[in-house]
Formats: structure tokens, C-alpha cells, sequence
């Protein structure tokens, strides 16, 4: 899940809103099935680390991504340029929003299970509106904060767990909350850069310089493999993430960012960590606890709050 916020950063710095129409549309219809894809993704790729580790999966996987992303650019905009003043910003935001998200993220999902994951990732909002706080550049009323806290109370009924804590999945919990900060550092720290250029172009170019050290720390891995006996599920989770979690995704999200704005889209965002709960249940067998529907309404109720707040 190469994460849906950046949705919320390009209309507030860029200030295009659009007005969009109450009927559901095929826009909206394309931001569901996004929905539906992302929260799939976790599970998907969790069972490809059966069969390859998770750096060299990250690694192999990035060989790819930035160029199709890139084409895509090229093909929609026809212009791959972006100003050389913002070139340390955009190479900034891709170490930290991308290589550090992307690398927290997989070795996180490794460790624990992809319905924390899911949960632990979806509180990118609240990390930041609490970075906004800090930098004087937003300003959270009651009701923010209130979400703020409830969204704290879901994580830490998640996180603390008696009866299955080790010390990999904490470490794979811990992990996956900082890859949620790197993609928040990504929503705040992109936002000159989005205000001139779109989601697509910046994405291309911060996943571009991302993938060049999670390509780098990912070599030793990817030598050790025997990729002669990777699973069909493995190359099909492998494919999943490329070609629908972050090609197809992306373009159905973008589009519907567009046409129906930001007030909608975060409804949207808001199901992410329900289904990324049910997709672990469906595709891993993953069981649903009380301590998981109780967490993850309290995170669902949190975000809503905060988004309003």
C-alpha cells in the first residue's frame, strides 16, 4: 500500500478543489476498488515472503516500478521536468517517504501480522496532523485531538497483546508505526513541490531516487535467492503489488482525487484498516479478535475525527 495521503497534501498545498457531485460516480467506484486493492496488498504480499525474503522482494520489485511510473508520467503529461530548486526537497522526501517507508513497511509486515500492519500503517493521518502541530503549520481543535487520542487508545489495544506478543512481532509492530511517520514526513515535507507539479510526476520521481537504496541494501538478499524455485504466488504477489497496488492504483486514486476532492477521499482512506483486517482473515487465515475490531474502530473513529478536527 503505497499510501492514498498524498491525495489530501496536493489540495491543500495546490489549493485545486474540486466540487464534486453527491450520486456516486465511476470516480467514486474507483476510489472503492482502490480501497479494496490496497487493503488486499498486505496479505498478498506477506504470503509472497514464503517464498522470498523481504528485501529482496522490495528490491526486485523496484527494479520496476519507477520506470513504469515514469512512462506513465510521460505518457499522461508528456513532461518529466521538475524546477532544480526543488531538487533536494524531491530527493528528501523520496529517501525518507519512500526508501524509509518502503523498508520499515516490509520488514515490519515480516515480523508481525499483515492485519497490524494494515491498522499500525493506516495512522499515517495522525502522525500528520501531530507533525503539523509541531511545525505551527496546522492548528487541531478539540475534536482533532480527541481523535488523536482515540486513534492512540485502537494502536496500543493493538499492539499490546499478552497472549501473542514476542519480541519479532513487537519489533515488526514498532516498525511498521515508523513506517507510517516516513509517509506522514513524505505528506508534509511534499507539499512545495506538490503545489506546482502533480501527485503523479512528484510520486514517479520520489519513487525513483526511493528505490536506489532499497535496491542497494537489498542486493545481499536478492543473491541468495534461488529464484528457480519462487512460487507462482510469490511471482503473483510480486505482480499484484506492481501492476495493481501502485501502477493501477495509483491512476484510479489520482482520477478520483480530481473529480470527487479530498472531503471524500478521506472517507475512503477511513476503510483501510477494516479491510486490511478482513483481507488478512480471507487470504491468511488470519483470525479476527475483539481486541482487533475494538482497535481498529477506535482508529477508524480517531482518523474521522482528526480529519474533521
Amino acid at each position: 500500500m503505497y499510501d492514498a495521503y498524498v491525495s489530501w497534501t496536493y489540495e491543500e498545498s495546490s489549493g485545486f478543489v474540486s466540487i464534486a457531485p453527491q450520486r456516486f460516480t465511476w470516480s467514486d467506484f474507483g476510489l472503492l476498488a482502490t480501497i479494496v486493492i490496497w487493503s488486499a496488498n498486505m496479505a498478498i504480499v506477506k504470503s509472497a515472503f514464503e517464498s522470498m525474503p523481504p528485501l529482496a522482494f522490495n528490491a526486485v520489485r523496484f527494479m520496476f516500478t519507477p520506470l513504469l511510473m515514469l512512462l506513465i508520467v510521460w505518457f499522461i503529461e508528456k513532461d518529466l521536468r521538475i524546477d532544480r530548486t526543488l531538487w533536494r526537497t524531491v530527493a528528501l522526501v523520496g529517501l525518507i517517504g519512500s526508501s524509509g517507508y518502503q523498508l520499515f513497511f516490509v520488514i515490519g509486515l515480516n515480523l508481525t501480522s499483515a492485519a497490524n500492519t494494515a491498522l499500525l500503517v493506516a495512522t499515517t493521518p495522525i502522525w500528520v496532523a501531530l507533525i503539523g502541530q509541531l511545525r505551527c503549520t496546522d492548528t487541531l481543535s478539540s475534536i482533532g485531538w480527541t481523535g488523536i487520542v482515540l486513534s492512540f487508545v485502537g494502536v496500543f489495544i493493538i499492539l499490546f497483546n499478552g497472549d501473542t506478543m514476542t519480541q519479532a512481532s513487537i519489533l515488526g509492530d514498532i516498525l511498521a508505526i515508523l513506517s507510517a511517520m516516513c509517509w506522514a514526513y513524505y505528506t508534509i515535507g511534499a507539499r512545495p513541490v506538490l503545489a506546482k507539479y502533480s501527485p503523479l510526476k512528484v510520486t514517479a520521481w520520489t519513487l525513483s531516487i526511493g528505490s536506489i537504496p532499497i535496491m542497494l541494501i537489498g542486493i545481499p538478499e536478492t543473491l541468495t535467492v534461488d529464484w528457480g524455485s519462487v512460487t507462482i504466488q510469490g511471482w503473483g504477489g510480486m505482480a499484484y503489488s506492481v501492476l495493481l497496488s501502485i501502477i493501477l492504483a495509483y491512476i484510479l486514486w489520482y482520477n478520483g482525487v480530481v473529480k470527487v476532492g479530498a472531503t471524500r477521499t478521506g472517507i475512503y482512506t477511513s476503510l483501510l484498516p477494516a479491510g486490511g483486517v478482513i483481507s488478512a482473515y480471507l487470504i491468511l487465515g488470519d483470525p479476527i479478535t475483539v481486541r482487533e475490531i475494538i482497535g481498529t474502530m477506535a482508529i477508524v473513529l480517531g482518523l474521522y475525527l482528526t480529519r474533521r478536527g
